[in-house]
């Protein structure tokens, strides 16, 4: 395996580079796929030119034969790039030298650095986020099934860290599924803002094409497959901060996955735990550690720092300010490889989770059955009101603290409980699927939502 002295960030280590990062996300935002966007520009922006007879067609030829990464010196490129500080005006030397008289005298043509970097980053992140929503409607089918399948599955929901009420594993997980599938909605509504391609000259008026500049840009950008700003936005970057805490939102619905995921591992709840392998301790052989859950808090943690850093990319003046630009270079890719490592690790989590259905059914007898009170309280409430029905079964759960009582049982040692249940009556109140509510119907809400989703 290749180690690289100069991986210095997880996402390209070569040991943690795996667990933090999705290799297909990875590979987009890889200078070879950096310098391709760049050229892929330059080539449509000479064709255009040509088609509408800006330049001749030979140099739009030419420039498409030269505008090659093999004709790149990447060692000389890199010293030119740190004596100039931008990378796009040493490529386009390297490339008009390997081009010939033509390529020298029209390739970038009325352009300027910005318009090369804003659009090959718009068609990198394009590619992003079509990885991203690849990667969300996964996630919707994998908790789609899991909701299916296990929405008869009881167990004990709580609330503030304590047994609440009764409920199932698949109204429980359905929460997941509608929060991802409005994640999905927005990413489809903000991909147009945060995608826009680049063309204006050196101020945004495209002054340097004459009366042919609106043409040149609006077909430049349909034959790359971007969208076309509306009046001049070299200053803007709201598309950009827009899409990163879009990402904070994503993260948060992974990292209450994860959540839960931990705790009802631990015992004694024990209600599931992580299928994939790995996780074990290096000294204490007993341990199965969730490190998918906590890789996923680890990288949700890091796309909120990305998100709160995200503002700064708004802190421009004049027409344009390259030092707030710069920002874009490590704060975007860096912010899709940790929602795009997040969805890989969810989906992988979830589709190999281990629902212990016997375990969650058996928490009901370790509390004792009380989550089933506010059941009980509102059947007798039928008959007695809900504030004396309150204080009758307050006052019998008080009378009864030994943990050898459960529910069913301190309530028939009650004789002012008693007194308005026969024994089938309790019995009932006291039966978990009976205390539902609506959970089926919304449910089939959230599966509704999920089926719409393509």
């Amino acid at each position: 395996m290749d180690r690289s002295a100069r991986s210095t960030s997880v996402y390209d280590s070569t040991l943690y580079g795996p667990i933090f990062s999705n290799p297909a996300m990875a590979a987009l935002w890889s200078d070879d796929e950096m310098v391709k966007s760049w050229l892929s520009v330059e080539t449509a922006l000479a064709q255009v030119q040509a088609e509408l007879g800006v330049i001749p067609t030979e140099a739009a030829q030419a420039i498409a034969k030269a505008a090659l990464v093999d004709n790149l010196d990447w060692s000389r490129l890199a010293l030119d790039t740190a004596e100039v500080g931008m990378a796009i005006k040493p490529v386009i030397d390297q490339i008009a030298a390997a081009g010939g008289p033509l390529v020298q005298q029209y390739l970038h043509w009325g352009a300027t650095t910005q318009d090369v970097l804003d659009s090959g980053q718009a068609l990198r992140l394009q590619r992003a986020l079509a990885l991203i929503k690849t990667q969300l409607c996964e996630l919707i089918a994998v908790l789609s099934a899991m909701v299916e399948a296990h929405r008869h599955t009881l167990m004990v929901a709580r609330t503030n860290a304590q047994d609440a009420a009764p409920s199932t594993w698949g109204f429980h997980a359905s929460s997941y599924l509608t929060e991802l599938c409005r994640h999905w909605q927005r990413l489809g509504e903000l991909t147009p803002r945060a995608t826009m391609g680049m063309y204006g000259g050196a101020i945004g008026n495209l002054a340097s094409v004459g009366s042919q500049g609106i043409a040149i840009r609006n077909r430049l950008l349909a034959k790359l497959g971007l969208p076309c700003p509306q009046g001049q936005w070299n200053a803007s970057h709201d598309g950009l901060v827009e899409v990163v805490q879009f990402f904070a939102l994503v993260h948060g619905t992974l990292l209450r996955i994860a959540n839960d995921v931990e705790l009802m591992s631990r015992a004694p709840i024990a209600e599931v735990q992580e299928g994939e392998s790995g996780g074990g301790s290096s000294t204490m052989p007993h341990k199965a550690n969730p490190r998918a859950a906590n890789m996923i808090q680890a990288l949700a943690r890091l796309g909120w720092m990305y998100a709160s850093s995200a503002p700064a990319m708004l802190d421009q003046q004049d027409v344009r300010s390259s030092s707030a630009r710069m920002l874009d270079w490590s704060l975007l890719p860096e912010a899709c490889l940790a929602v795009s490592g997040g969805l890989l690790r969810a989906n992988k989590l979830l589709a190999k989770l281990h629902i212990n259905s016997q375990r969650m059914r058996d928490n009901f007898q370790a509390s004792r059955h009380l989550i089933l009170s506010e059941a009980v309280m509102m059947k007798l409430a039928e008959k007695v009101g809900r504030e004396q029905a309150y204080g009758l079964v307050k006052d019998a759960i008080a009378r009864h603290p030994e943990p050898h009582w459960q529910l069913p049982a301190l309530l028939r040692d009650t004789p002012a409980v008693m007194a308005h249940f026969s024994d089938d009556e309790l019995a009932r109140a006291c039966d978990p699927a009976g205390h539902l509510g609506a959970s089926n119907a919304l449910i089939d809400e959230a599966l509704a939502l999920a089926a719409s989703i393509k």
